[in-house]
């Protein structure tokens, strides 16, 4: 005879409307996170704020019978700028599922008080003092991304006519 289900894995998401959306109920933990994790590179498309696993264990009644395994908050990715990045507040991490991006920060696993982040299409990895730290440095490669995505759009002579008239405005603003 088969093994009785015991325990079953449930998850879903909160859109920024209220409602909330079961993804589905089931028996292994892997399987509900690979279905979250599939689901959440769609982020973008939907106005979600919140995602999380929960396990529930059969024929146990009330609170006792739940556990929130994780909750996770979505952001805009400080990289590809898409609404993608997704946080766990309680062991804090985030990774961007965005297609090609998966920017990520975390708590040091070998360094107390240490912050990793980075982005792994050009294998930058950084170690902060903080937070604050290893997201303005995740920014950073966002803010050149997006300064060379506008380079490449520029015609022949667009950079030479920005330059003259940025040389323009700072001769007539030393001049003032």
């Amino acid at each position: 005879m088969a093994d009785e289900v015991q325990r079953v894995y449930v998850a879903s998401v909160d859109e920024e409307g209220g409602n909330s959306l079961a993804l589905g109920c089931f028996s292994k933990e892997e399987t509900a996170w690979q279905v979250l994790r599939t689901f959440l590179k769609k982020s973008d498309q939907m106005l979600l704020k919140s995602s999380s696993v929960v396990v529930w264990d059969i024929d146990v009644i009330g609170e006792s019978g739940v556990t929130v395994l994780s909750t996770m908050e979505c952001k805009d990715c400080p990289v590809c700028g898409r609404r993608t990045f997704w946080m766990d507040l309680d062991n804090f991490s985030a990774l961007c599922h965005g297609d090609a991006c998966a920017a990520w920060v975390e708590e040091s696993t070998v360094e107390p008080g240490v912050i990793d982040c980075g982005w792994p299409p050009i294998r930058f990895l950084k170690q902060a003092k903080d937070i604050d730290e290893a997201f303005k440095e995740l920014f950073k490669i966002g803010d050149q991304m997006k300064a060379v995505a506008q380079v490449d759009t520029l015609t022949d002579n667009q950079p030479q006519e920005m330059l003259e008239e940025f040389e323009n405005q700072s001769s007539n603003e030393s001049s003032e």
